[in-house]
């Protein structure tokens, strides 16, 4: 954990992933201040000692999100569009079964309140456009089939997404921890490009 609690209290850290858990769960609506200080078990009364409101949590939720995906773009390698964009595929899934996961899914945007939702979707955008661009420089490559890369950059958004739900989808799993990355990197994510996307 990048930010342990501090003489006991809960760390920010703790609160996103609590938050983020929770949205993913029950939705932006379902995560009440309540559930939140339950799941870390903490008093409503040191929840806001620690938040100004569980809107402002929520979009730093998003904030964290965001640049865990901005990480893993910056940091994919590869000789390829399609090396580079399945790097950072993978990588992101892997995060989504890690301690550490999973990212907000984007579908809480369409409840997050609207003088925040402009800025997120943006960021989102932004995002997006950054798959959409690999996929480009794939296709120039020869690397990736001749696809809409807007369309594609959808898909993978969403592959990612998925990733944390596989415990869900799968019998006897029940949490993250359950699944094997690298089982999961061969059957979930591999076959997104080695079947729709390869040239």
């Amino acid at each position: 954990d990048p930010d342990p609690p501090v003489d006991g209290e809960i760390s920010q850290a703790s609160y996103l992933k609590a938050v983020t858990q929770l949205v993913n769960d029950q939705g932006y609506h379902g995560a009440s201040v309540e559930r939140i200080a339950a799941r870390l078990n903490v008093t409503k009364g040191s929840f806001y000692h620690h938040n100004d409101t569980k809107d402002d949590l929520v979009a730093s939720c998003f904030e964290r999100s965001f640049a865990i995906v901005r990480g893993a773009q910056r940091d994919a390698v590869g000789d390829t569009g399609w090396d580079r964009i399945t790097a950072v595929t993978d990588a992101l899934g892997r995060f989504q079964l890690s301690p550490n996961g999973p990212l907000l899914q984007y579908m809480a945007l369409a409840a997050a309140p609207g003088g925040i939702r402009g800025d997120l979707l943006a960021a989102m955008d932004r995002l997006s456009k950054h798959f959409a661009g690999e996929v480009s420089d794939g296709i120039a490559d020869g690397s990736i089939r001749r696809i809409d890369p807007a369309v594609a950059a959808q898909l993978i958004t969403g592959a990612i997404n998925a990733a944390a739900d596989l415990p869900r989808w799968i019998k006897g799993k029940q949490y993250p921890a359950d699944i094997d990355p690298d089982w999961a990197s061969r059957t979930f994510v591999r076959p997104l490009f080695t079947g729709l996307l390869r040239a």
